[in-house]
């Protein structure tokens, strides 16, 4: 499981009604030492943060396992 912490209140929205409703997501979230990550799995758990401002919440996530299709090309 990976955490990522987000400040984005569409973002976590996004996360938490995946969360309620049992569904995937793909998500993009910043990281400060690695840039933009994609993530692709089942939200375990989406907690907020209240004691800093912005509000910031943590999203756990369960990672599936990406296999990126291979392009055909044509000749």
């Amino acid at each position: 499981m990976a955490k990522f912490e987000t400040t984005d209140y569409a973002q976590m929205r996004r996360c938490r009604m995946a969360h309620l409703h049992g569904r995937m997501v793909d998500e993009h979230f910043k990281k400060e030492d690695a840039g933009d990550v994609f993530v692709s799995g089942y939200i375990h758990m989406v907690s907020p943060d209240l004691t800093c401002w912005p509000l910031r919440w943590t999203i756990t996530i369960e990672q599936q396992s990406v296999e990126m299709p291979a392009l055909a090309m044509a000749d």
